[in-house]
This record gives C-alpha cells, structure tokens and sequence, in this order.
C-alpha cells in the first residue's frame, strides 16, 4: 500500500512536470511575443523617406491675419519641419484661400509650398494655379508677401477667363482688390494677349 506521503509526492511531481509542458507549450506559441529573423532590411524609396531631424504633420493648416483682420488660410496634405531651419515649413498639396473685397474667393493650390513663420509669406511652385472670380491664373511659381496682400506669380504667367487668354513673364495679384497686372521681364518685350 501506498502511504500518504509518497501519494502526495508522486501528486506534486506530476503537477510539476504538467506545469512544465503547459508552460513551455504556451510560451513558445504566445502571440505576443517577439521573434528575431535575420532578414534584409526593407529597401526604402528615398523621396518618401523623411530624414533625421525632419518631423512630419498630415492635414495641416495655417491661418494668417493682417493688421486689418483679413485671414489667409493655408492647408497641406503633408508638412516637414526642420529642427535646423524652424522658420521654414515644407508642405505638399497645398490649397490656400482668402475672401476678396467684394466678397468672393480666391483660391492658390500648388503641389508644393514653403510657408515662413516668421514673415508668414508662402512660396508656392510646382503646378501652380490661382483660381477666382475673373479666371484662372497659372505659373510655375508665386510668392504671397502677407504684408503686402500681394501675389507675385514668376515664369510662364497664363491668364485665362472666358473670352481671353494672356501671356507674360510677371504677374502681380492683389489679394484684397483683386487686381492683377502682367508684365514683361525686359521692357521691350509685349504682353501676349489672345480673344476668343
């Protein structure tokens, strides 16, 4: 006959070597756990890395006022700040807007954009395109001087409304008239102008 004491051991050995197997069993299968392979890296395309010292923003938008209380508002897709140059946001798919005089929208979309903080002008290039009441307005690149409610489009300036088409090098926009001036870059040089 078995005494007691000898059940009791045969008892907590059984238990132990059961809680072993349960143990390593479901620990080698835990979900949470982390498993190291040694794999190649991921190659990553380099225009979507974003570098050291870059911090990125999705969905962002930016409001500026002048001393007369006008807003400009400006949104991107994406922003990128740099630690090294904090004055200087990066954006892409860039809208901005702002309401005229007479009460309408002016539109500014770009695939790019640089917004400075400190002076709170925008630099737009890349697909460059202004859209309001008059028509449509395209370049390959426009600065917005908040200061002075202006908007200087550089390099094969369009204008285009329903009944004309205009060419130059320059155009200046005023973003609280709505009055827009096109010129040449050398004096002697015209204007192209075109009615439809």
């Amino acid at each position: 006959m078995i005494s007691k004491k000898t059940k009791s051991n045969l008892f907590l050995l059984t238990v132990c070597i059961g809680a072993i197997f349960f143990y390593t069993y479901y620990i080698s299968q835990n979900k949470g756990s982390i498993k190291i392979e040694k794999e190649k890296a991921p190659v990553i395309n380099k225009s979507n890395e974003v570098e050291k010292g870059i911090t990125k923003f999705t969905d962002v938008e930016y409001k500026t006022s002048n001393v007369k209380n006008k807003i400009f508002i400006t949104k991107g897709r994406e922003a990128f700040l740099n630690k090294d140059k904090p004055d200087l946001i990066q954006l892409n798919t860039v809208h901005s807007y702002t309401t005229l005089s007479d009460g309408t929208i002016l539109n500014i979309k770009s695939d790019k954009a640089q917004y400075f903080k400190n002076t709170k002008n925008i630099k737009y290039f890349q697909n460059v395109k202004i859209l309001n009441k008059n028509g449509i307005i395209t370049a390959e690149e426009a600065n917005f001087f908040s200061e002075k409610n202006l908007i200087r489009l550089k390099k094969n300036v369009i204008f285009k409304d329903t009944k004309n088409t205009i060419k130059g090098d320059i155009a200046e926009l005023n973003t609280i008239s709505n009055n827009l001036e096109i010129f040449m870059n050398k004096k002697q040089d015209k204007v192209y102008g075109k009615r439809q």
